[in-house]
């Protein structure tokens, strides 16, 4: 049956020679306190040594071990001497005159084999002899198997440790600092504030440990990027350094490899540690990661867990191209304002009821369809659903707007129609919000500046339809549809992820702009060319 150590913890002090003073405390908590050890775990010992004489003092310092006890493996500043069964630990403590003072924390292994009863440590210091008493009880079952596990990594959360709700687990949002700079500049503060910036985690994770067994112990934690193919160490995750501790200091002379931590083990049986995360943004590219981390206390067999990390680049762009293209949007809308009664007196009374015929024919076969399925659509094919749905956006509704287009071309068409559209999608759906009057206004006003800049109106306008204009229209119409339908989506995509907090990647933004954008579009602007021929010969003006 296994053993188990129930101890009697004792704190002493001593004086030796009359200025030395040793005190010791044996076994010292890292936090919660118990009244026993088990075999095999590690027993810290604190060991003060004080000089209250006026001179300087080198004092010999041994810890005498009992049998059972062990040393915990290599020492940095001990020399481990005697038999392994009944070792003594050797070292120096260079005391300055006037209070110096000396002190370390030791850690000693309980041997696994260690029997119920008394035991003794020895503080030999100063040439007096402290003794600090040891029980020993026997292990209880449920602590047989108590080895320190992690359980899981939790990222990202706040400095509280509260998760942040606005993004999925196991996500890193990096900031963008290329205008750190300027903004620095124009602030005052000058291009040095970077090391300032530097040192402002990015975000807080936690480890959650489980440790059935209560050990107590200081661990080094080391946290690493890896690559997702090759589980190869990346750069990026940085532990900031500080002025005079790295050969070139700030706070960006750290260590750039990875985040380093030093925490105590507390002996609770569930542990959760919060953790800073230091990140230079301009080592990281966005991605996919393995986050791993490396539990040590410098004796035992290191403990490794490795989580996927997801890695977004959060940068200015979102915000410029949103930014331009609300502007953009006012202005034109100031601008239709002031044009709209005089675009109204140019056009006849059949055309505006034809115009909120075609508004009301896009809303019920684009709208409707991708309001009610876009959510089936998007079960199904998950990000991939805007193929579906971009037919209806952009094969249909491009039918039908060029469709209108080569029966009344005249320019303002395009504005009413979508703004028909858009109003009967407010009023059916509630489809109101920043994106949605952003979107259509800006598809009215490029599609209108498209087709007027590729001479669609002037070449409808005028003259009867024929096979052979309506041909010629196909090519430039479908273009010039297209471009302004893919700036629309960019832009589009770039309003979701500042004002919604969506992170999307490039590659799939690029995607959505080519196929949705320009391939759907440019098809139904084209067929959209031979729909309004046949429209025109039945009820052209």
């Amino acid at each position: 049956m296994a053993v188990m150590i129930l101890l009697s913890c004792m704190t002493g002090t001593g004086t030796a020679g009359g200025d030395i003073s040793v005190s010791c405390d044996i076994p010292y908590f890292l936090g919660q306190k118990r009244g026993y050890m088990l075999p095999g775990e590690l027993l810290q010992a604190r060991i003060i040594v004080e000089n209250f004489g006026p001179a300087a003092k080198n004092v010999p310092v041994d810890i005498v071990l009992p049998p059972g006890f062990l040393p915990a493996g290599r020492y940095e500043y001990w020399q481990v001497a005697g038999l392994e069964n009944n070792a003594v630990l050797k070292t120096e403590a260079d005391l300055g005159g006037g209070y110096g003072q000396w002190f370390d924390l030791v850690p000693i292994r309980v041997g696994p084999d260690a029997a119920p009863g008394a035991y003794t440590v020895s503080i030999v210091a100063g040439g007096l002899i402290h003794n600090y008493g040891v029980t020993v009880a026997a292990k209880k079952p449920a602590e047989a198997d108590g080895g320190l596990t992690v359980n899981r990594i939790l990222i990202p959360l706040d400095k509280d440790g509260k998760k942040d709700e606005r993004l999925h687990d196991n996500t890193l949002v990096l900031r963008d600092r290329t205008l750190d700079y300027y903004k620095n500049i124009l602030r005052g503060k000058g291009a040095s504030n970077q090391e300032v910036e530097a040192i402002h985690p990015v975000v807080h994770m936690g480890i959650e440990f489980l440790n059935p067994g209560g050990q107590q112990k200081l661990v080094n934690i080391t946290v690493r990027l890896l690559d997702y193919n090759t589980h190869q160490p990346v750069a990026g995750l940085l532990t900031p350094g500080t002025t005079g501790e790295d050969k070139d200091a700030g706070s960006l002379a750290g260590n750039a490899d990875c985040l380093t931590a030093f925490a105590a083990i507390t002996g609770e049986e569930r542990q959760r540690l919060l953790l800073p995360v230091y990140a230079d943004e301009r080592l990281i590219a966005g991605g996919r990661y393995w986050l791993q981390v490396v539990v040590d206390d410098g004796f035992i067999q290191p403990v490794t867990v490795k989580s996927p990390l997801t890695v977004v680049r959060k940068n200015m762009g979102a915000m410029l191209v949103t930014g331009a293209a609300a502007l953009v949007f006012l202005l034109a809308l100031a601008l239709g304002l002031k044009q709209l009664r005089a675009t109204l007196a140019t056009m006849k009374t059949r055309w505006l009821v034809t115009i909120a015929l075609f508004g009301a024919a896009a809303f019920t076969i684009v709208n409707v369809p991708t309001t009610l399925l876009n959510d089936f659509f998007h079960i199904l094919l998950g990000p991939f659903g805007f193929l579906v749905t971009g037919i209806f956006n952009g094969v249909f509704l491009y039918m039908l707007v060029i469709a209108l287009v080569i029966l009344i071309p005249r320019p303002g068409v395009v504005a009413l129609m979508m703004a028909v559209r858009m109003l009967l999608g407010m009023l059916a759906f509630g489809n109101i919000s920043p994106v949605s009057i952003l979107t259509y206004g800006l598809q009215a006003l490029l599609l209108e500046l498209a087709l007027y800049y590729a001479n669609v109106y002037a070449r409808s306008s005028g003259t009867p339809v024929s096979a052979a204009a309506t041909a010629g229209q196909v090519l430039p119409t479908a273009i010039a549809c297209g471009l302004a339908d893919s700036i629309a989506t960019y832009a589009n995509m770039q309003a979701m992820a500042f004002l919604y907090r969506l992170y999307f990647a490039d590659w799939y933004i690029y995607m959505v702009t080519l196929v949705n954008g320009f391939l759907y579009t440019a098809v139904g602007a084209a067929c959209g060319v031979f729909l309004g021929k046949q429209l025109a010969k039945v009820g052209g003006d």
